[in-house]
């Protein structure tokens, strides 16, 4: 891999920020991480899934075989690019928007959002 080097640029997003923007663009595992299947037949809730550490545990998760619900504020854009590489590796993704803090997103809502989608 050819991996960016020091100094990066000082950055500052309003939070929650987005990934695209970034410079360099960070390295969620999209094509460095390979998976082994320790997760096979699995299903995990994510929340944060559109970016950072979020998107990269969703994608590792997938790559080992898991299928992915990633709940996510409001950034549309990216919660679909971390599912589209949720996708491409034969997995199933669920995003659900909403904020874990506030109320909008409750673990009631997650729970039947995967029955309806899952079961």
């Amino acid at each position: 891999m050819n991996y960016p080097k020091p100094p990066f640029p000082n950055q500052q997003q309003p939070m929650p920020g987005l990934t695209d923007v970034m410079k360099p663009v960070p390295d969620h595992g999209e094509t460095s991480y390979k998976g082994s299947g320790r997760l096979a037949g699995k299903k995990a809730v994510i929340t944060g899934g559109d970016s950072g550490i979020g998107r990269a545990v969703a994608i590792a998760f997938a790559r080992e075989g898991a299928d992915v619900l990633v709940s996510y504020l409001k950034e549309d854009d990216d919660a679909r690019e971390t599912a589209r590489y949720v996708d491409e590796v034969g997995r199933k993704t669920l995003l659900v928007p909403g904020d874990t803090t506030s109320g909008s997103l409750s673990c009631g809502r997650c729970q039947s959002a995967f029955r309806t989608r899952w079961h």
